[in-house]
């Protein structure tokens, strides 16, 4: 099957706790291949995304060594991630989380391909 470029979750909010955005679908290999980031807030929110392996507990990202990107956001800014090869999911529940400095300030849109 063809791989299609997609929108591949609604736009959410972004918790101060880490959680997921995306989770990967049962026998579906999805490629992010990048986020839009926008800061609603009236202050810089820092944000961290974490790519988590589905054996990791559970969701919850697991430190920094699943982290992938750390961007500061100026207030009421956008910032699009280009990500030059894209982070492949594979497994069932593999997923892209996030967290950000204040709950329900940024949202994410992530793009990416999907082959079922």
């Amino acid at each position: 099957m063809a791989l299609q470029r997609t929108r591949l979750a609604d736009i959410q909010y972004i918790a101060a706790t880490a959680g997921s955005i995306y989770a990967n679908a049962a026998a579906t290999k999805t490629y992010i291949r990048g986020l839009v980031l926008f800061n609603g807030n009236t202050t810089s929110e820092t944000v961290k995304i974490y790519n988590v392996p589905d054996a990791a507990a559970a969701l919850g990202a697991s430190g920094v060594a699943n982290q992938f990107i750390e961007q500061i956001i100026l207030a009421k800014d956008t910032v699009f991630i280009e990500l030059q090869h894209p982070v492949v999911l594979t497994d069932t529940n593999d997923s892209i989380q996030a967290v950000t400095t204040t709950a329900s300030k940024v949202t994410v849109q992530i793009l990416g391909d999907k082959d079922a």
